[in-house]
């Protein structure tokens, strides 16, 4: 059915609905319309045209009513009261399709439209930061001896923008190494293990990446190893003195350790010195034997070096075995013949330090000793015998001698024997002779 034709219908239909019985709802005539018409409107309205393109929107029929003789109220709604036995869902009005092609082009603004006023500028970015950060450091020392550490204080850092926090402070030790540090950071340290002249610097970077040099009243340190040393023989037997002299000693040294390789170390005084030494065992037990490093550690108030060379030994093998005599006196059966004991001893190699003499005089069943108090001791048993300690005779030019204070008639057995530096022993030297006269 067109919908042209059914439009002014449906509108006469509406208007004698409202004439006859005041109401759309209220009108029974209304609800049983028989006329085909109205049914054909109703379908009209739930249905779209056929053959209609869809895409084409329906041309709207002005819904003014036709003119009548009667006083007309104002136009109802235009849709019909639905059919008793359709759904109550009333049917879409075709006055509220849009008029208007959706797929038209927007017209152009109204070139007079009145302009909206000065726009507001932009907030302007803040500067660039460009300038880096300042500060400054201080250092303990500007001379060190090798092994001593410097101490480094950071002072004052700051920046026109960045905070403490937000600064980066790397310190160069000029030897290689770095350190980071951070802000409020103790004071720091750096040992230099090697003689030379070292620039540290600190490097400060704040958060735009500007960086900048701290200032310091002196940057480098001087690192030096202290003294010099010499000595006066470079081969040594063991047991022979040698000397060791030390010299070039800075000014404020308080001390000197000396470490002298067989365990025997000690300090001698912060000054210029010759100082006597000799090897025989090392401290924990066995001969020194070879090559021996003496080392040297110097102390001042910037605390202790390195322990360092300071010079270097030989300690030659002793492999000889000296030789001893005891004499005996042409007239040994006198007391008189016998205030000495006497004898001689040799060595190839090290020397001998000493002649060790036992001494025993024995009348009847009286056993006496000459002990190293140099007084003559009775015992009374074979332990007490056994126990005896020699008396060490310090050799001269090749002879020995032993005074025998006290001593008394009987039977005097004089037995000795030698060890030199080089620990080997001499065979047993004995004598015996029975006093029986002055």
């Amino acid at each position: 059915m067109n919908v042209r034709l059914s439009r002014p219908l449906l509108a006469v239909a509406v208007s004698g609905a409202l004439l006859a019985g005041g109401a759309l709802g209220a009108s029974p005539a209304f609800a049983s319309d028989p006329r085909d018409s109205t049914a054909a409107a109703h379908a009209a309205l739930g249905d779209e045209p056929a053959g209609d393109d869809p895409s084409t929107p329906p041309v709207v029929e002005p819904t003014t009513p036709e003119p009548s003789g009667e006083p007309s109220e104002p136009p109802a709604s235009e849709d019909p009261a639905p059919d008793p036995t359709e759904p109550t869902t009333p049917a879409p009005d075709p006055t509220t399709e849009p008029t208007t092609d959706p797929s038209a082009p927007t017209p152009d603004p109204d070139p007079t439209t009145p302009d909206p006023g000065p726009v507001s500028p932009s907030p302007s970015p803040d500067p660039l930061d460009v300038t880096a950060p300042v500060g400054r450091f201080s250092l303990s020392a500007t001379s060190l001896w090798i092994g001593q550490r410097v101490t480094l204080t950071q002072g004052a850092i700051s920046d026109d923008t960045s905070g403490p926090d937000q600064i980066s402070r790397v310190v160069s030790w000029g030897d290689g190494t770095s350190s980071t540090l951070y802000a409020g950071q103790a004071p720091v340290k750096k040992q230099y293990t090697r003689n030379g002249r070292y620039t540290i610097t600190v490097t400060l970077r704040d958060a735009a990446g500007n960086t900048g040099k701290a200032a310091a009243s002196s940057n480098t340190v001087s690192v030096t190893t202290p003294g010099k040393f010499k000595l006066d023989k470079y081969s040594v037997w063991p047991g022979q003195t040698f000397k060791f002299t030390i010299s070039n000693v800075p000014a404020g040294t308080t001390k000197i350790w000396l470490n002298t390789g067989d365990g025997y170390n000690g300090a001698v005084s912060g000054r210029n010195q010759s100082v006597t030494g000799v090897y025989y065992h090392h401290k924990n037990g066995g001969l020194v034997r070879g090559k021996v490093t003496i080392r040297a550690t110097f102390y001042n108030k910037n605390g202790a070096s390195s322990s360092f060379y300071a010079a270097q030994l030989t300690v030659k093998k002793d492999s000889w075995k000296p030789t001893l005599k005891v004499k005996k006196p042409s007239k040994a059966n006198r007391l008189k013949s016998w205030k000495y004991a006497t004898g001689t001893v040799k060595d190839k190699g090290a020397g001998v330090p000493y002649v060790f003499v036992w001494a025993t005089r024995i009348n009847g069943n009286a056993v006496y000793c000459f002990t190293p108090r140099k007084t003559w001791k009775r015992v009374y048993s074979e332990e007490e015998y056994n126990n005896c300690a020699p008396v060490a005779v310090k050799p001269s030019k090749g002879k020995w001698s032993l005074r025998l204070k006290g001593l008394k008639k009987g039977t005097l057995y004089i037995d000795a024997r030698a060890f030199d530096w080089g620990d080997n022993g001499s065979k047993w030297a004995s004598v015996s002779s029975k006093i029986t006269r002055s």
